[in-house]
Parts: C-alpha cells; sequence; structure tokens
C-alpha cells in the first residue's frame, strides 16, 4: 500500500504541475498548493499514521477540495467533508502472462492522439502535450477496428507501475481490465503493477488478475 500510495501521490504531483500548480511533499502526505485540476485531489496521504491536521494545513481546504485517504485513517467527517467514495488498492506482480485479446495497445506519441484519447476518456481539459515527453508516463490506447476502444495511464516509480484513468468506450471494462496488465508490462517490463479502483471497475480489476492489498476513502468538501 506504502508504494502504490506513494505512485498515485507522483501521478497526481505530474498532473498539477503539468498545470502549473505548485505541490510540496511533508512528513506523511503530498499537496498541491493550489486547487488541483478536476478529478485530482488536493492531497494525498503517504502514511497510515499522517495528521488529519497536518495533512489539511496546508492546501485549499474550502468547498470543492478534495483529500485521497491512502489508508482510510483521517477523521475528515468532522472538518466538514463527505466520503465521495471508498475503493481498493490492487496489485499484480511483475511481467504477467497476456491473455488472448481482440484489443491491439499502443503507446500515444503525438499531440493529436493525445487530444482524442483525452476526449474519449473524458478529460479534455486535464493533459496536456507536455506529459508525452515524461519518461516515467506512458498513455496507452487499445483498439479495434472501429477505432480507439479502451485506453490507460502507466507511471513509474522506483520499483513498481501505477495503472489509472481506465476507461472503455467500444468494449466492456471486463475486457479492457482482461488485457490491460500485459500492454502495462510491455511498456515498463518487469516491474509489479498497483493502482485503486472501485465499484464494477474494481470487479472487473479483481477478474483480470489483480489482488486487492488495503482500503482507502477520498474525501470532499461539498460547496
Amino acid at each position: 500500500m506504502l508504494a502504490a500510495a506513494e505512485n498515485n501521490a507522483r501521478w497526481c504531483d505530474v498532473v498539477c504541475r503539468s498545470h502549473g500548480v505548485p505541490t510540496t511533499r511533508q512528513h506523511g502526505y503530498w499537496a498541491a498548493l493550489r486547487r488541483a485540476p478536476s478529478l485530482y485531489p488536493d492531497a494525498v496521504s503517504l502514511r497510515p499514521d499522517a495528521a488529519t491536521d497536518d495533512v489539511l494545513r496546508l492546501i485549499d481546504d474550502g468547498p470543492g477540495c478534495a483529500v485521497k485517504d491512502s489508508f482510510a485513517a483521517l477523521d475528515l467527517a468532522r472538518r466538514g467533508f463527505d466520503e465521495l467514495f471508498a475503493a481498493h488498492w490492487i496489485y499484480r506482480g511483475p511481467a504477467p502472462q497476456a491473455r488472448p485479446s481482440s484489443l491491439t495497445w499502443s503507446p500515444i506519441v503525438t499531440a493529436d492522439a493525445l487530444t482524442r484519447w483525452a476526449r474519449a476518456a473524458g478529460q479534455s481539459d486535464t493533459f496536456g502535450v507536455e506529459l508525452l515527453a515524461e519518461p516515467s508516463v506512458r498513455f496507452l490506447a487499445a483498439f479495434t477496428p472501429d477505432g480507439l476502444a479502451a485506453g490507460a495511464v502507466a507511471n513509474r516509480t522506483g520499483d513498481v507501475v501505477g495503472i489509472s484513468n481506465v476507461f472503455a468506450t467500444l468494449v466492456s471494462i471486463d475486457d479492457c481490465w482482461a488485457a490491460i496488465a500485459g500492454a502495462v508490462g510491455a511498456a515498463f517490463p518487469g516491474l509489479p503493477q498497483v493502482g485503486y479502483e472501485h465499484g464494477d471497475a474494481l470487479q472487473a480489476a479483481l477478474a483480470g488478475g489483480f489482488t486487492s492489498v488495503g482500503q482507502l476513502r477520498v474525501w470532499l468538501r461539498r460547496g
């Protein structure tokens, strides 16, 4: 869980910096010093003993503030936050064997392709072309003869690679997760894979060979 939380915080950091949002790391947490982009947290706890007051100290904790409680350990309800959702960290060992699939995966390498990928993911305003130059990041797209069918982001930190922003358009989420480990393994060979999911996507990830390794919560202060 520690490696998964660290990996996710670093991905959040990359996205925030691409939007010109300054960030910081303190004992036990990562924080954005201005409001993070839509769908991204303003703080991520990195240790199970992180203190609620410390996590909130440097961020704009007004309406719209989101906190990723990586160990489901923060008491944010008493600070006016609502639980947006609960999720599970997931893990899979390195070099998984790719399963037969109708999907053909490839990395996104051009600005136009990234624009189409982001539109399909419902995040047109989130990912700028500068992210294609990040050596630790890969935008992955899956295609069928009918076009872009699914996608995901892979980001490497240390000895793990994180999976996030998984979406499926022309195929089911189950088909996507059944093939995604092989695609990520091709982009970053020999590394364990981590991430988090909830709901139907979590069930698809577990069916696709991932294991739940702990719980997290995402909190939101509503306007």
